[in-house]
């Protein structure tokens, strides 16, 4: 019977095995991970330190998952070396090696620690990343037994916000730095940025943009830190969610090719023979993607093409993003900021609303949606899904955001709220026609 080994139970590794069972029923697999733990979500590792939930409440898939879908899977096994000629693996501590007809490996990635003078030498004294349950736990055993008052978050990406919420609930003082000139820039634009800002300062919590650290402060513990400019702030903690390195060492160190990921062709191949990538781990066509909808659309292609199905090809994955940020909805996908540079006619429809905090975007090229920013208001979700990359009218747009044409019955004057920075409803009651300053109680909606 044929076997494959799936190095890494993360979500490309746990998937991945997922497709295979679902496409054969016969073939072996067993999955060999460093985690302790079967798979669970990342994505709501902050909670565990506000204890909002328990370990168990992270765990998707159960011990009885595994037996269900004839999975083996090994915990706390650490892969040395595969020796991709003879087709088997070295397991830390174990002196017989492991064959496989097939290898998948889902290596994942780790946090990016930034040039940063001190930081790698006061990590676990203070200076932490977090990436799985134990980087967890050590930090809430860590503010448990220093009393620690105040917390500095280096990144304002989707996990450092997340995690300066949750942090902040632990009644710390709670600053976030970050290098560039807006939050979550990968997911948002200046205005909405500007938005998300005011509301996480509501919260209580400081955020200081275009902020490059220079140095962690501390002589055997963190005290704080000190930026470029000269700034310094105070911190007992000091959390550090700068990116992701995909993990390429065990590929490397065994004769893999590969740059910043495990390179791979369009079935996820390898440079060696029936070795196979999948995840934050690889790079094709120079690009990583580090994204959990790139993980699971990996993970249909890898399982066909390890099973010599190779039916379909990998053509890189449309950003996406729908989660909850400081109790937020937030959807943001695909080409949400068009410059200059991208070419065609761009057309954007826009709605803000920031006493409500709400912004909706939506990026038209030749009028086929290409991109979307959903922000406290997801109801436009399932059709911005549903009609990516496809062709839609403006007044589609207009009716799904709720945004109108007002006419003048004066002069015929249009406001179409489509193209204006202000809704129509809230503009002052003493606002008149630009044309022919008719009140705003002369307008109608059409």
């Amino acid at each position: 019977m044929e076997k494959i080994i799936i190095v890494g139970n993360n979500v490309a590794g746990t998937f991945t095995a997922q497709n295979i069972r679902f496409l054969n029923e016969n073939v072996d697999i067993e999955i060999f991970t460093q985690e302790s733990y079967p798979y669970y979500t990342r994505v709501k590792l902050p909670e565990l330190i506000s204890n909002k939930i328990q370990v168990n409440d992270l765990i998707v898939f159960k011990d009885d998952w595994y037996k269900d879908k004839k999975i083996k899977l090994n915990l706390n096994t650490k892969v040395t070396k595969i020796e991709a000629d003879q087709k088997f693996l070295f397991i830390e501590g174990q002196n017989n090696p492991v064959s496989y007809d097939k290898l998948i490996l889902a290596l994942g990635s780790v946090p990016n620690i930034p040039p940063i003078k001190n930081a790698r030498e006061l990590v676990g004294k203070g200076v932490f990343t977090l990436r799985t349950i134990d980087d967890t736990l050590e930090i809430k055993e860590y503010l448990q037994n220093s009393n620690a008052k105040k917390a500095i978050i280096i990144g304002g990406g989707l996990l450092g916000l997340e995690l300066a919420n949750q942090i902040k609930n632990n009644n710390l003082d709670t600053t976030v730095v970050e290098f560039f000139p807006r939050l979550l820039p990968r997911q948002l634009d200046d205005e909405c940025s500007f938005m998300l800002k005011e509301e996480i300062e509501n919260k209580g919590i400081k955020v200081v943009l275009n902020a490059v650290t220079d140095e962690i402060i501390g002589n055997g513990f963190v005290t704080g830190i000190k930026l470029k400019d000269g700034q310094k702030f105070e911190a007992d903690i000091i959390l550090i969610q700068a990116g992701i390195r995909a993990t390429i060492d065990l590929a490397q160190n065994s004769g893999l090719e590969a740059n910043r990921g495990i390179s791979v062709n369009e079935f996820l191949e390898t440079s060696k023979k029936d070795i196979f990538a999948v995840g934050d781990c690889i790079e094709y066509k120079n690009q990583t993607w580090g994204i959990i909808p790139a993980c699971m659309e990996q993970s249909k292609i890898v399982a066909a093409s390890a099973l010599g199905l190779r039916k379909i090809e990998y053509k890189g994955t449309t950003p996406k993003n729908t989660l909850k940020i400081v109790g937020l909805e937030l959807t943001s996908i695909g080409i949400f900021d068009p410059s200059r540079d991208e070419g065609g006619s761009w057309e954007i429809l826009k709605k803000a609303d920031k006493k409500d905090c709400c912004y909706q975007k939506l990026v038209l090229k030749d009028n086929t949606l290409k991109g979307a920013i959903l922000f406290g208001d997801n109801k436009a979700m399932s059709f911005v899904y549903k009609k990516m990359e496809q062709d839609v009218t403006r007044e589609e747009l207009m009716e799904i955001l709720e945004l109108y044409l007002y006419k003048c019955s004066n002069c015929g004057a249009e406001y179409d709220e489509s193209k204006m920075e202000i809704l129509f409803k809230a503009l002052p009651n003493d606002w008149k026609c630009p044309k022919c300053k008719q009140l705003k109680e002369g307008f109608k909606k059409i």
